[in-house]
């Protein structure tokens, strides 16, 4: 008896939509099923990633790159925003119309920015966001060494 593969529905079912044929494929694709066409990426023979705007593959030379699909259509990403700021608002009133406290209001609200901001990261392009999250990681760092400074101060003091 062979296994049976069951695919259920699920909602983290991933697509991507291509602005050149405009049609949708299923899963994440390099190339789309339906032109042939890469997204943000040209490819070369070989397989080399490359910018999309690179004229030769910066790897192996080769002048044959792929053709991309186009830019990100600017109303998916109208449309990304428009709905974490609905959920994101919908969060916050709801918990403020629940507890009515100042606390709770001041935590939903940095979780919010949290959110927002790794949202913004989400958004913008790989090269910017890596950046981003490096300056961030270097900026707890710091933050890190000042806080245990600090209570190895405040030790010294309680010894």
């Amino acid at each position: 008896m062979q296994a049976v593969k069951v695919s259920l529905p699920c909602w983290r079912t991933e697509m991507r939509y291509c602005p050149y044929c405009r049609r949708i494929n299923e899963g994440k694709p390099q190339i789309c099923h339906f032109c042939g066409r890469t997204w943000y990426i040209r490819l070369c023979q070989r397989g080399h990633e490359n910018p999309y705007n690179a004229q030769y593959c910066g790897i192996c030379g080769s002048a044959d790159l792929t053709e991309t699909a186009g830019p990100r259509p600017w109303f998916f990403i109208a449309l990304k925003i428009g709905i974490f700021i609905i959920i994101a608002l919908s969060v916050y009133f709801i918990f403020t119309a629940l507890f009515n406290l100042q606390t709770l209001t001041f935590v939903v609200i940095a979780c919010l920015l949290i959110f927002a901001f790794q949202f913004a990261l989400s958004i913008l392009p790989r090269s910017i966001s890596n950046g981003v999250r490096k300056l961030f990681k270097w900026g707890m760092k710091i933050v890190a060494k000042a806080v245990g400074w600090f209570l190895m101060k405040v030790w010294e003091i309680l010894k």
